[in-house]
């Protein structure tokens, strides 16, 4: 992509709403997977273990998604949304962790990772620009 927009960015609402979607189906899988432990180990979990499995199980999700559903996870496909990398290639593993982490952290910060789509054209978050992707409308 060159710095001319000649793609739509998503925006904040359509962002928001894919994120929902998404979460909902994360909390389920959270759920299972509290279920599953509980019921192997027969005792109540509460171990900050468990607190990374979560992360490492929201992270899977959308890196699993992104990979093998072409930049779109279930959310992103019902509110026609994709993430896509700023040279137009395939998205590394690697770079979709980061991005995730990045979320995460600049979400959990007063919501400043949304800050910047304010005042930029493109309608980028901190993720986007520091992960060099960005989700657009399909």
């Amino acid at each position: 992509m060159n710095s001319t927009l000649d793609y739509k960015p998503a925006g904040f609402f359509r962002r928001m709403v894919a994120l929902f979607y998404d979460l909902i189906l994360i909390i389920a899988l959270c759920v299972g997977l509290t279920l599953l432990v509980t019921y192997a180990l027969n005792t109540e979990v509460e171990s900050p273990l468990m607190y990374l499995a979560f992360l490492a199980l929201s992270v899977g999700f959308y890196c699993y998604f992104w990979k093998k559903n072409s930049g779109q996870t279930l959310g992103m496909q019902v509110w026609k949304v994709r993430l896509a990398q700023e040279n137009n290639s395939d998205i590394s593993l690697m770079r979709m962790i980061y991005r995730c982490l990045l979320g995460l952290v600049f979400s959990l910060l007063f919501g400043l990772n949304y800050l910047p789509m304010l005042f930029r054209k493109d309608k980028k978050t901190l993720n986007d620009i520091l992960s060099k992707t960005f989700l657009i409308k399909v």
